[in-house]
């Protein structure tokens, strides 16, 4: 009998404080150094239009403002501004009223370290650490920045922007990871068709928009990835090939079906002696006529042709645009046929190199311009 009265004298402020916060008493103004000399034992139902706390503040909810010198808290929601020099938090999705809110936050939180909303949240979050447990409309400013579910809006961060749900939205940072990127889920002041990830890192699920990095990964690309390194498992292609430099070449490329990011390195063991390897990055743009893997493409490359017998510092940087045609004339049998056309630019007077080029077009003392071909096979 006694374990069964402790229980109840354990449970039932549960459900008393589950009762307050569904009825909320309103008082214009708390003043005060902190909640806890002021009326902290029935601050978590009491609704304010100004909170104003020397330390910290604490109430029910925010109609208004919330300005404390430490840190702020309101329980069930907050319409307005909390300003605090270091912390601001809304919402408990514990305790939630029986009509359920659209929003636990609307408005802007600003603190140094910690801003948070257990629940909805549209507005902006500017702090070091900006989190949202559910969906968020609006903007995120910090050296983190964590959606949980939807979002609509513009993540900028300093290290990390993170929303692994579906999304429509921008992100700005070191990193970025999202889940479906560019997919709509409402439309609202922040409407993007397309989503916008620009940093070091990205990284997201299916890409609908722009990805602007060093490093850009996805699943699924049907938007623009721009980066050294692009990847995603639905497009990546390769070509096994010879030029009128070198004799074997091979490239690599991947991104969205539209625009690849290509690598490309090559061996020379017969046509021009003096040269032995090349390796380049390059970016490529294709049209894909059909299935049959026909495809028009148009691509620059910056190549760099090493010489035998001479230091890897001592290259030869060269410029290529290139047009390629591939088909699949063999069907079954054989890859698509890949044939093209090539303007080069040499940074460099073949006089010294000793290329033995097909159609030189222009030469001065440090440049040599030159039509080329490719010939060789779709991978």
């Amino acid at each position: 009998m006694r374990y069964y009265l402790l229980l109840s004298f354990l449970i039932l402020p549960l459900f008393n404080l589950h009762c307050q916060v569904k009825k909320l008493v309103r008082q214009k103004v708390q003043l005060g150094i902190s909640s806890g000399a002021d009326n902290s034992q029935h601050s978590h139902y009491i609704l304010s239009n100004l909170s104003l706390h020397l330390l910290s503040g604490y109430s029910g909810a925010i109609q208004g403002f919330q300005i404390s010198g430490i840190s702020n808290r309101s329980f069930l929601y907050t319409n307005g501004l909390q300003l605090s020099a270091f912390s601001n938090v809304t919402g408990n999705l514990a305790f939630r009223p029986e009509k359920q809110l659209d929003f636990e936050f609307r408005g802007a939180q600003i603190g140094t370290l910690i801003n948070k909303v257990e629940g909805d949240g549209k507005g902006l979050q500017v702090g070091s650490y900006n989190r949202v447990s559910k969906t968020f409309q609006g903007v995120q400013i910090g050296m983190m920045n964590a959606i949980q579910r939807g979002a609509l809006g513009l993540q900028l961060g300093g290290l990390i922007n993170y929303a692994p749900k579906r999304n429509s939205m921008a992100q700005i940072g070191l990193f970025n990871y999202s889940f479906d990127a560019g997919l709509m889920y409402e439309k609202g002041f922040f409407f993007m068709r397309d989503h916008f990830q620009l940093g070091l890192v990205n990284i997201t699920n299916e890409n609908h928009g722009w990805q602007i990095g060093l490093i850009n990964l996805s699943k699924d690309n049907k938007g623009i990835p721009v980066g050294l390194i692009n990847t995603n498992t639905s497009h990546g292609e390769g070509n096994l090939a010879a030029n009128e430099i070198m004799n074997t070449y091979l490239t690599v490329s991947n991104g969205s079906k539209y625009l690849l990011n290509r690598l490309i390195v090559g061996y020379n063991y017969s046509w021009n002696k003096n040269i032995n390897w090349t390796a380049g990055y390059g970016l490529e743009l294709k049209y894909y006529k059909n299935k049959h893997y026909n495809s028009v493409s148009l691509s620059h490359d910056l190549l760099y042709l090493m010489q035998r017998e001479e230091k890897w510092t001592q290259g030869l940087p060269t410029s290529r645009i290139s047009l390629n045609l591939s088909y699949d004339v063999f069907k079954k049998y054989a890859p698509p046929l890949l044939v093209g056309v090539s303007y080069n630019i040499g940074y460099f007077s073949n006089e010294e190199a000793q290329l033995n080029l097909p159609l030189i077009m222009k030469e001065t003392q440090n440049r040599t311009h030159w039509i080329g071909f490719d010939f060789g096979f779709k991978l």
